[in-house]
């Protein structure tokens, strides 16, 4: 726990996830969403906490990060440290409330660079290689939910667009989770969630049947989100879920592990899958509140 790359990263984001509740707490009484127990409110807060445990790696062993970044780019190791003081910094602007349209937008950009510098590169070169597109997915899906996070923020100045980017993040979700509940039923034996390469913890009962579950779950939520009334549930279930995966797998992982590598893997499974989920809420909420009625009151405006 003392080692800096397990220390940084778990309490940047354990602090910004207890700031961000804080922050939040209003939002959990008055949301008007009745799904996921009202968490769609902690949207913003779980990925806020999530960029700042990653922002804690880049700081930590930016050396081991820098070797991702593309090779023909100068200054790798300045730029792991960059998206790490990114990171941090759009993490507090969501957690203390401002100016979370640019953070928002900035945040997309920068996973959109991510998709198209690595991800992207890396799937076409080994295009049989399906973590490789996988990741290319995950990394499109935080950005379209930082955009939706935008999305909910210019809904009123600009309802039209704000519905556009909704849309676009409805529609690119559905078929991602469909594309990742598939991947778990065809296999099970990798940690549920966030697909992977990783095989679930031993200690975890019935591994099977809870990727099974998971499967089934994940095709459900994408094949209603394709229907823009059952939309913003089926999302807000799907964070749920994510949730509930991080709090019952995910974060006991972390308190049984030996030796810095497996803290610092269990670290990385709890924020990526809370990263997931937190972007689930953000897109229902943007569904939710740039419907086509909402759109309608808001052009309507004298």
């Amino acid at each position: 726990m003392t080692d800096p790359a397990v220390f940084w990263p778990a309490s940047l984001g354990l602090f910004i996830l207890i700031a961000g509740i804080i922050s939040y707490r209003r939002d959990l009484h008055v949301s008007t969403s009745r799904e996921a127990f009202g968490l769609v409110a902690l949207g913003p807060v779980f990925v806020a906490a999530s960029i700042a445990a990653f922002a804690g790696e880049h700081f930590t062993i930016a050396a081991s990060i820098a070797q991702l970044v593309p090779k023909w780019m100068p200054g790798r190791l300045l730029i792991a440290y960059f998206v790490g003081v990114a990171h941090l910094a759009a993490a507090v602007s969501f957690v203390a409330r401002r100016y979370i349209r640019w953070s928002a937008i900035g945040l997309a950009l920068m996973f959109a660079m991510f998709v198209l510098l690595m991800d992207l590169p890396g799937a076409i070169a080994h295009p049989t290689k399906l973590i490789s597109w996988i990741l290319a997915a995950r990394q499109t899906t935080f950005s379209l939910g930082a955009l939706a996070l935008f999305a909910t923020e210019v809904r009123a100045d600009r309802p039209q667009l704000a519905r556009t980017i909704s849309t676009v993040a409805r529609i690119w979700t559905a078929f991602v989770l469909v594309f990742y509940g598939l991947e778990h039923l065809a296999n099970p034996q990798y940690a549920p969630g966030v697909p992977s390469t990783a095989l679930t913890a031993a200690w975890i009962p019935l591994p099977h049947v809870i990727a099974y579950a998971t499967g089934i779950l994940l095709v459900a939520f994408g094949i209603t989100m394709f229907i823009e009334k059952y939309a913003s549930a089926s999302a807000a279930r799907s964070g749920l879920l994510m949730t509930l995966l991080t709090l019952v797998l995910y974060v006991p992982q972390f308190f049984i592990a030996s030796g810095v590598p497996e803290l610092v893997t269990a670290i990385n499974f709890i924020f990526d899958t809370l990263l997931f989920a937190g972007t689930m809420f953000v897109i229902s909420r943007a569904i939710s509140e740039t419907g086509p009625r909402v759109v309608r009151a808001l052009d309507s405006r004298p």
